[in-house]
Order: structure tokens, then sequence, then C-alpha cells
């Protein structure tokens, strides 16, 4: 799905005024909506479905007068929508952050933080970086307040806390769930659509509100709460489906997005991400996604399918617009977008847990496989201590399963051989841990 040929829709989440085709000039200054980031009176709203202008005889002087810093409810009222809906989009950020339960964003929730103070700006250009698009104004890390080593409290732990910080993002610990306040959609298929007999039906997910699983012109959707990340090996860098790249004929997913890092490589780390999956259109000749024309220009528009419900009229329209051939044949294929989750991040004391991850810890031996138990410290206590997940109640049905799961990251499927504690990390093992009898060295050459 794209932007060309649905401009006057798309374009109402975007800082300007009338881009309705490629003839928009992007160098008129005079297009630039200024206060759609800088209104402080609450008061400003754009038309949805008019290329970014604002509502009809909205009186803007007083708005005028009122502007300032860019807010949380500024920002949101694009970000906090992407997809069509609260929360649709983004794994981790939805109208629930406008306020929130500080266990929902501690940054957000207990220090009243706005966007930009973390995606600082100079001369607008705005830090951060999106999984889904290449352009970037600037990188936000974690790093850039709290360092490379951010743990300080209790010196035997937090020694260990930072050495995960060199192979793990810090919201894997931080952020181990997602859409915790606000559910996601996390299947959208668009072959479904057209169907005019078919009900919706409604599905509430713990205590959220009414979801739907169906929308005529949208298609067949399913929603998640609270979820559990996809973890993978990230180092940055992402691999993208661009308009007009051909993808092998096969049955597999169509990676549109897929990040990029191997476990050899010092700067990946292990990340969490929303994996979207749905069903999308491709030619059947020449192998592109294929881009539809969806919100009609008028009254008179026959090709929009949200208006006639045709898809080969629908694909002309929007390849032609693209530019693109289009062979008048398609075929529905999955869809994955990878989104990294970075907010939503919890209060420390939520954290996960090292017996979360480390199924080894659960028995009598503990940190004393290596420490020597003469530091004031209950390796027991500490390494048995469960995560507390007593928050996403009401918003997930198995928090028992969840709380017992000394698994929270399937190290076979991140490349090791089993837990590092017993099996050594991904450059070293623990000089004093002991791996099963059974279990090869991971340093064949040295001696076990």
């Amino acid at each position: 799905m794209s932007i060309l040929s649905n401009e006057s829709r798309c374009t109402s989440c975007h800082a300007g005024y009338g881009w309705t085709d490629a003839s928009f000039d992007f160098a008129d200054l005079s297009r630039i909506d200024c206060l759609v980031c800088h209104d402080r009176s609450g008061r400003y709203k754009k038309e949805p479905t008019n290329a970014g202008w604002p509502v009809k005889d909205l009186d803007l002087k007083p708005i005028a007068e009122q502007v300032g810093h860019s807010s949380r409810a500024s920002c949101g009222s694009c970000h906090f929508n992407g997809g069509g809906g609260d929360a649709i989009k983004h794994a981790d950020m939805g109208n629930n952050l406008l306020d929130p339960d500080p266990r929902c964003d501690v940054h957000m929730g207990d220090l009243d933080f706005g966007c930009v103070d973390c995606h600082r700006t100079y001369q607008h250009r705005i830090a951060g970086r999106s999984s889904s698009v290449a352009p970037a104004e600037g990188v936000v890390r974690c790093e850039d307040c709290h360092s490379a080593a951010p743990h300080y409290r209790n010196g035997l732990l937090a020694a260990h806390l930072n050495r995960h910080s060199a192979s793990l993002a810090c919201n894997v610990c931080h952020s181990p769930v997602y859409a915790k306040c606000t559910p996601t959609k996390n299947w959208w298929d668009w072959s479904k659509a057209g169907d005019t007999g078919r009900q919706p039906q409604m599905t509430r997910l713990g205590d959220s509100d009414p979801l739907p699983d169906y929308h005529v012109q949208k298609g067949e959707f399913a929603w998640q709460r609270a979820a559990t990340p996809d973890y993978v090996w990230f180092d940055g860098t992402m691999e993208r489906v661009l308009v007009g790249d051909a993808v092998p004929a096969g049955t597999t997913p169509v990676q549109l997005t897929a990040p990029l890092g191997q476990r050899h490589d010092p700067q990946a780390r292990i990340t969490p991400f929303k994996v979207m999956k749905g069903v999308q259109a491709f030619d059947s000749e020449h192998g592109t996604l294929l881009i539809p024309h969806l919100f009609p220009r008028g009254a008179a528009d026959r090709t929009a399918y949200w208006k006639n419900f045709d898809w080969h009229q629908a694909f002309s329209d929007g390849m032609a617009v693209a530019g693109l051939p289009y062979s008048g044949r398609w075929h529905w294929r999955e869809t994955w977008t990878w989104w990294r989750v970075e907010h939503e991040v919890m209060p420390a004391r939520l954290a996960l847990t090292c017996v979360s991850c480390h199924d080894s810890l659960r028995g009598e031996q503990t940190c004393d496989r290596c420490h020597q138990d003469s530091r004031h410290v209950n390796f027991r206590e500490l390494a048995h201590k469960p995560t507390d997940f007593s928050f996403l109640a009401g918003k997930r049905d198995d928090l028992d399963q969840l709380r017992q799961n000394g698994n929270y990251l399937d190290f076979t499927a991140l490349g090791y051989a089993g837990d590092p504690i017993l099996h050594g990390g991904r450059f070293s093992r623990l000089p004093l841990g002991r791996r099963p009898a059974d279990s090869p060295s991971p340093h064949p050459k040295e001696e076990p």
C-alpha cells in the first residue's frame, strides 16, 4: 500500500498543505503546515480527506497566537495513529501515551517527557530513524542519556547487567512486552476485502475496547495486546523492498523490511521487534508489489477500490501513477514488516529478571557456578527472583505461564548452543562455567 494515487487521504498526516499528486512543490515554503507541530491550543485539526488542509471554517488566528514547542499531542496526532487508527501500525505508540500510566511508559508517564526530549532537533531536523523507511535526520539511542554502562546499583549484579548491554538492546529487558496499554494490529489480509455481506466480529483483549476482525474496504485483521516481541540480532541496518523492486517467486513470506545482523558481529545486539504480517498483491509477471488506488478523487472516480471494489481497476490506476508496469495479472502473498520496539519503556523494577531468560539458574546451583558465596549476596534470592508481570493482569490471559517461562529468549534460535551460562557467550564463555558433559565446547581448540 502506498501514498501514490492516494495522496488526498494519506497526506492528512504530513506537514504540508495541498499535496494531491506528484505536482506538489516541496520547495514552496508556503505549503509547510507549521501549526500541526506547534499548536499548543489543542484546537487545531486537519481535514482527514483533504490533502492536509485544516478543517473548513477553523479560526486560525487564536490558534496561531498560542504556538509553542511541539508536544506529545502534536507529534502523536499523526505518529500515534499510524496505519489509520490508534496504535495500529507501531508496536509501542498509541494515544495512551498522551497521559500514560508510568508502567506503560516510564519516560512519558513518570518523568513527563515530550517526544523532543529524545528526538532532539536542530534547524527542524528531527533525530530518529524508522524501521520501515530509510530517510533519517539523526539516530536516537538509549545510550545518549544512559551511557553504555547504565547499571550502577548492586555492584555484582550491575557488572553483569552492563556486560549484557554489549549484546542486548536495552528494550529486551525494559520493554518485555509491547502494546501493553493499547492493542495493536498484527495481521492484515487485504485479499479478504470487498465482501459486502460479511459482518465484522468484535473481540476484546482483556479489558480493551471491542476490536473488529474485518472491514469491507481493508480486509481481515487480528490484534495483539501485551505481546512478547520477536528477538533477532540487529546491527542498526534494515533490508527493504522498495517500490518497483521485483521479489523472487515463491510461497514464503516476502520480507518488506528485515533487520540485518549476525551473532558474531560485535556491532549487533539482540533486539525486540513487532512483526506486522499480512497479505498483499504482487504482479504475477513482473514480481513487483502492486500499488492500488484506494481513496476516490471525487464522485466521478471509477477506479478507487474503496468506491468500486474492483482490484484490477485499482491496480491499473495506482501503478500508472507510480510509473510502473502492470501486467493485468496478480496473486496474493504473505508479507512481513519488522517494527523495532523502542517506546513503552517500563520502570526498572518491572524489567526482566535473570531467571526469565536463563533456565540454568532455576536449580540449586546459580551464581555460585563461578562466584564464591562470600560477597554478602544471596545468590539464590537474586537468581530466582521472578519478573513482576502483575501490571499485565487483565491484559493477557497466560500470566502464570509467562511468569514460569525460563526461556523468554530462545537462545538456540539466536545461534547459541543453549543457555550461554552453560554453553558460552558469543565471544567467550564464563571462566568457571560448567557445561553439560554431552555439550560441545563453543571453543573446540580449548580444553573443556
